[in-house]
């Protein structure tokens, strides 16, 4: 019986206007801990915005973030990896180079010097406020969880294909969302964080599922005993799923894995 679920949160356990939990997931999860079952939200997104989530389903624990960058017991830090301060410096000189603007995130805050079209769509989907400096560079600290840049599908592919080694051989890239292109910590992904969270509560992790729909969730569904994608999950990772919904992220895609899996 599985007794740990990892849920994506974007267009997996949330809606598609990114805040809304349809209300069969909302029952299954408040079912599955009622039943004992661990589940962790493992989001991209920092404990700033996952917790109103964590608040909304009633419970309590675990939670991922910063793709795998930080797991939190009860809110507070339990597991924490970090960029390194000069890589992070690199990473803000190509994007500036390239015209494209960075998002810093650190000390639980996101930072920005410029606000543009996409840092404002973001920041609206978040319900999150940015600290907005002269700038970037004067304010990277020791402690930078994660970066993002926001920009056209097209522009980041392009960014991707003219990145240079130095930057790509020192940190995890990838794509979060068709404009959302971010760098996480060396060897830090989702699929780590999976395997630590589960050997810290010391679950087999072939009594884990997981459950996501992007690029970025493919590392932990194939760490997972269970890796599941949802049905408006990309190609790629419906290619690699143990199980695809029936259902999409819309109508309790979520509570489908849970009731037929764990309860």
């Amino acid at each position: 019986m599985y007794k740990l679920l990892l849920i994506d949160l974007d267009e997996t356990l949330l809606c598609k206007d990114g805040n809304t939990i349809c209300d069969e997931n909302i029952t299954a999860i408040k079912n599955a801990a009622a039943a004992g079952k661990y589940i962790s939200i493992c989001s991209g997104r920092s404990n700033m915005s996952i917790d109103k989530f964590n608040k909304k389903l009633g419970i309590s624990g675990f939670t991922i973030g910063y793709n795998g960058g930080i797991i939190y017991k009860d809110g507070e830090v339990l597991i924490c990896h970090y960029l390194e301060k000069q890589l992070v410096l690199d990473i803000i000189d190509f994007c500036r180079s390239n015209k494209v603007e960075v998002q810093l995130y650190q000390d639980e805050k996101f930072w920005i010097d410029k606000e543009t079209f996409f840092t404002k769509q973001y920041c609206k989907r978040s319900m999150l406020s940015p600290e907005i400096v002269d700038d970037l560079k004067n304010h990277v600290g020791d402690r930078v969880n994660k970066l993002i840049i926001l920009a056209t599908h097209r522009k980041l592919k392009k960014l991707e294909k003219l990145m240079p080694d130095s930057i790509k051989e020192k940190c995890c890239t990838f794509f979060s969302h068709e404009y959302l292109y971010e760098f996480n910590p060396l060897n830090v992904t989702k699929g780590t964080a999976v395997k630590e969270l589960a050997n810290y509560l010391d679950i087999p992790i072939e009594q884990v599922i997981a459950i996501g729909d992007h690029e970025n969730d493919i590392p932990m569904i194939k760490a997972a005993g269970l890796g599941v994608a949802v049905k408006n999950a990309i190609k790629p990772m419906l290619e690699c799923a143990d199980y695809i919904t029936e259902n999409d992220n819309n109508h309790g895609a979520v509570a489908e894995v849970i009731n037929k899996f764990m309860l």
